[in-house]
Order: structure tokens, then sequence, then C-alpha cells
């Protein structure tokens, strides 16, 4: 993908996001009754099967299910420049930007609902949401840029989008995020990696030039 692709997204992302903010800042009437409708739809759906499905979901993006993940890239000689050092880089980047700083921000409360687990904390964006898009995005984005298999490369992206979806729709499901929560985390998230993969793009580049280090293109 063309950096100017990538450069496009991560504008229409951000700008996005910061529309969507000002609405839940002053909380919008429309945006409530949207959130109110849709999480009593989700609700009529609760069962105690559901609810641990829903928690063990959410666990995917928590740091001691990704860390390990990014200590075996880092050992792999193969894997170390490719996909483990940006997966060290940008996962803790959003960890840190989404319930650490953007939440702390906004303040903004978590639904009065019907809250299956207790998490804490506020409520915008969604955290969980946030490090799903740009965990699986840049897993995806690695298979699809080094992978020389195309079942792989559909199969990954596929199982990427839909733990993705997954993952918010378990928050919303949980009564811990409303869907604009989950939205505003996702756009976030889809910022922090764009941002990434330029970066990335940069030094890969810029390290070919000088004859550093090769890179399979």
């Amino acid at each position: 993908m063309k950096s100017k692709i990538i450069v496009s997204i991560l504008l229409t992302a951000l700008s996005l996001f910061i529309v969507l903010t000002v609405f839940v800042v002053t909380e919008h009437t429309a945006l409530q009754t949207f959130n109110h409708t849709l999480y009593t739809h989700v609700a009529g759906q609760i069962h105690p099967t559901l609810t641990t499905m829903a928690t063990w979901i959410g666990n995917l993006t928590h740091w001691y299910t990704y860390t390990p993940i990014i200590l075996l890239l880092l050992l792999l000689p193969r894997t170390r420049m490719k996909a483990g050092l940006p997966m060290a880089i940008t996962l803790p980047v959003s960890a840190l930007l989404g319930p650490i700083i953007l939440k702390n921000i906004f303040a903004i409360e978590r639904p009065n609902v019907n809250q299956l687990i207790d998490p804490g904390g506020f409520g915008y964006p969604s955290g969980h949401a946030m490090n799903a898009m740009v965990f699986f995005g840049i897993c995806a984005i690695m298979i699809l840029r080094y992978s020389k298999s195309r079942p792989l490369k559909i199969g990954f992206t596929a199982f990427a989008v839909l733990s993705i979806l997954l993952v918010g729709l378990s928050r919303v499901y949980l009564g811990v995020h409303t869907v604009t929560d989950v939205l505003g985390g996702y756009l976030a998230g889809g910022v922090v990696l764009c941002a990434a993969i330029l970066i990335e793009r940069h030094i890969r580049q810029k390290a070919a030039r000088e004859g550093e280090v090769h890179y399979d293109q």
C-alpha cells in the first residue's frame, strides 16, 4: 500500500475520531439514543455461556496475551526486525495512549447499565478495541507483506477482522462500553496503526538505502 493512501487513512481516522469525540463529550442526544438502542438489543442475548466467551475474547488484547508473541518474534532472527520490533514499539504506545492518556483526558464514565464485569476506569475510548485494532492490524499487515502463502494471507486477514469486531462486541455485551466507546477505540487504534506503518516504512527504507540492513520488499 502506498504511503499516500496510508496518510489519507490516518487523516480520515483522526478526523472521524475528533468529530465523534465532540459528540461524545457534549453528550449529543442522538448519540445517546443510538447507544441505548443497540445495547438493548445486545442485552437481550445475555447468557452465562456468552458471558464467559465475551470475557475470554476481551482477554485477547491484554498484555499477557500479546507479550509472549512479541518476545518470540524478537528472539527469532528472521522476524526480529520485520515484526518483533515494530510490534514491541507500537503495542505499548497503544496501551499507554488509550487507557492511560485519552481516557483520563476525556474522563467519560462507563455506561450505567448491567455491567457483567468490573473493569474500573473511564470508558471512552475503549482500550480493548484500540489494542485489538493495533495488535491484529499489525499482525495482518506483516503477514500480507512477508508471507508468500495466499491462503495464509486471506485466512489471517479474515481472522484479524473478525477478532477486532468480536473484541468490540464483547465490550458492549459485557456492559462496560457503549458502541461509541468502541468506535472511538477503533478510530484511535487506526491512527496509531497507520502512524506506526509510516514510521516503520521510513526507517526500513532509510536503512535499506544506507545498506545497513537488508529487508525483503
